[in-house]
């Protein structure tokens, strides 16, 4: 059989390489992603593929009946207290502010109350949650004058203060308070947050350029002057704190042992665009138009199977791991065996980088707590890691607390104990950890009947 030319063989095979690396680079990508980067993410990824919808999680239903049941069943000369009591704690900055401004206008001062008492209502992005009736019942309850006209007049009054946005009902509203009437595209820019941010949040950018007469690249640089405004125009004035760890994978014990399961209940989904897969497929459609749109659904296709991929590799990696620290799940923190990533990778049939990404900042939920994944690989206790010392750390201190006071454990004891466990440290380490944490010798600790 005749040999192809070498020029040939060189092309078929770089052709090759360009169709999986996008795949495979995407794969990698999403594996490494914890779930609050993850999320963000997504959403990026739903922004520039219109082929893709994000479909949100879903509150459950326990949830939503226990808070109308709470709503239901308050005193109404307890709710004011009760909704300052529910809302997050808020720096001293908004408030700061907004006195500081009001301090410098003129106005009747039974608009300015009430301008103050609407400061206090405002949740942490500075919106107004509460309907105009609500807003009413609880300031008559704070000695205000329970007046219409001069609610609407200290909100209208709060809606002009700095940062704009300030009163708003919502996101959009929000956006809308802080276009400049003055601007000779305030027009357009209103019509996109009103009527078209649907269309908008699909990537359906030729359709809107078409409604509103303009050309594709001027709906983008309009685009661009929205995403300058502040959707949460009082979040930069409160006290930043860390996000809210989520856990990606739950432990439970039950009576067979303890079964793992993957967390997605605050995780957003997606899947393919119905509309763009049929004008993929209609003839009546331009030959560049259904290429482009197969384009976009191939990649979509490919996120779609690299978050699936995902799921599998977790649940994979996190179920090997936790199998191999039954006696943590078991005796709770100082109770972790030395793992190492590289043994998992080959039992699992995997390469340790993919181990190494699958738990790379993901967490657990344990009958312990919440634990990173990566606390499942401590090295041996002669590895210098500050995981590894510190779960020998807590091992040392737990075999101490749960001694017989009356015959208390000897350093070579603990040692014996530790190595039992797969620590194996020389006696004057043990007594170095015990030392750290202020713990006397066997003979000082001994107590006699």
């Amino acid at each position: 059989m005749a040999q192809p030319p070498l020029g040939q063989t060189l092309q078929q095979s770089l052709g090759q390489h360009q169709l999986l690396l996008p795949r495979m680079l995407q794969s990698i990508e999403v594996l490494q992603l914890p779930a609050l980067e993850l999320e963000s993410w997504l959403r990026a990824q739903v922004e520039s593929n219109e082929a893709l919808e994000l479909v949100e999680p879903e509150q459950a239903p326990a949830a939503r009946g226990h808070a109308r049941s709470r709503r239901g069943g308050r005193e109404a000369s307890e709710a004011h207290d009760e909704m300052l009591r529910n809302l997050p704690d808020r720096s001293a900055g908004l408030v700061q502010r907004v006195s500081e401004e009001l301090a410098l206008l003129e106005d009747d001062e039974a608009v300015l109350a009430w301008v103050r008492f609407l400061v206090e209502c405002l949740d942490e992005r500075g919106f107004l949650t509460c309907d105009d009736q609500t807003l009413l019942r609880l300031g008559r309850e704070q000695g205000l004058a329970a007046e219409p006209l001069l609610l609407a007049r200290a909100i209208e009054r709060l809606q002009s203060l700095e940062p704009r946005g300030l009163g708003a009902r919502g996101p959009v509203h929000a956006l809308l308070l802080q276009l400049d009437p003055e601007d000779p595209e305030c027009a357009l820019l209103r019509s996109l947050l009103v009527d078209f941010l649907d269309e908008l949040a699909r990537n359906k950018l030729p359709a809107v350029a078409r409604a509103l007469g303009v050309s594709l690249s001027d709906l983008q640089r309009l685009i661009g002057r929205l995403s300058e405004l502040d959707p949460a125009p009082a979040a930069a004035l409160h006290e930043q704190t860390s996000p809210p760890l989520r856990p990606e994978v739950v432990v439970e014990a039950t009576q067979e042992g303890f079964e793992l399961r993957l967390e997605r209940s605050e995780l957003a989904a997606l899947r393919l665009d119905k509309d763009v897969e049929r004008l993929a497929r209609d003839r009546h459609q331009t030959s560049e138009v259904r290429r482009y749109l197969r384009g976009k659904l191939d990649r979509a296709r490919w996120l779609i199977e690299a978050l699936e991929q995902r799921e599998r590799t977790l649940l994979r990696v996190a179920g090997a791991a936790f199998a191999r620290q039954r006696a943590f799940l078991e005796h709770g923190p100082g109770h972790f065996v030395p793992l190492r990533m590289s043994a998992l990778a080959k039992e699992l049939g995997l390469h340790v980088s993919t181990v190494s990404r699958a738990v790379a900042g993901k967490h657990a939920q344990t009958p312990w707590g919440i634990v990173p994944l990566r606390q499942l690989f401590p090295g041996p206790a002669g590895d210098d890691t500050e995981s590894a010392r510190d779960d020998v750390l807590r091992a040392v201190r737990a075999l101490v607390e749960a001694e017989d006071r009356g015959a208390p454990l000897s350093d070579d004891e603990i040692a014996a104990a530790l190595a039992r466990r797969g620590w194996r440290l020389a006696r004057r380490t043990v007594a170095k950890y015990r030392r750290e944490l202020g713990l006397e010798s066997s003979y000082r600790r001994r107590r006699y009947a």
